[in-house]
């Protein structure tokens, strides 16, 4: 731990006047390549501080420990993707459809992001704060989404009212950060795989 307060203390940056809040987004985005490119173990405040162009002090300003200042860079980096609304087309097909063609072709920001959560998973199985970051941040919305789609499946009657659907969103994100822990891309072809192959036979729906 790099200060003497907790890690698992949240506490919100100072508002006074005489902190400079357009410093705040810099350091954030210093955090996130930093995690990127180090890993979050192998990240220092001095790392952080350095590549944000900002002295340590301020950094301690506004965030209590490295783990509360990487948990907030994870925050901005959901913010800018947006909304995620679940697919509505009228047919399971089509929501299917309509989620393979929303994943993203890898670009340099998909590759940032990757890595930023391999830099961050394997810190956050002793790390509360950065735990809750993930699973609040990255992992619930896609869970959402998959839910929602069953769900109203399952109001088309096109699943049967008795399956019990309370794992599967959970299955799927379970293989993608598989795949993403070994470095390979969740790319459309993949995304039809674990919808069609793994998903829609769990689920109880034809998957042709």
């Amino acid at each position: 731990m790099e200060s003497g307060q907790p890690e698992t203390t949240r506490r919100p940056a100072r508002s006074h006047g005489r902190l400079d809040r357009s410093l705040d987004t810099a350091i954030l985005d210093a955090a996130l390549a930093g995690v990127a490119e180090r890993g979050y173990d192998r990240l220092s405040m001095d790392d952080v501080a350095s590549r944000a162009g900002v002295g340590k002090a301020a950094i301690y300003r506004r965030w209590p420990s490295k783990a509360v200042v990487v948990a907030d860079a994870i925050a901005l980096w959901r913010r800018r993707l947006g909304p995620v609304e679940p697919p509505n087309t009228g047919s399971l097909r089509g929501d299917i459809e309509a989620l393979v063609a929303a994943v993203p072709d890898l670009n340099d920001a998909e590759l940032h992001t990757i890595q930023v959560v391999i830099g961050v998973a394997t810190a956050a199985m002793h790390n509360p704060v950065l735990a809750a970051a993930l699973d609040d941040l990255v992992l619930s919305a896609p869970r959402h989404v998959v839910r929602v789609v069953l769900d109203q499946a399952v109001a088309r009657k096109e699943i049967p009212a008795d399956r019990d659907l309370s794992l599967i969103p959970d299955v799927a994100l379970g293989l993608n950060v598989l795949r993403v822990m070994t470095g390979r891309p969740i790319d459309r072809v993949y995304a039809r795989r674990v919808l069609e192959d793994v998903i829609l036979p769990l689920a109880g729906a034809p998957t042709r």
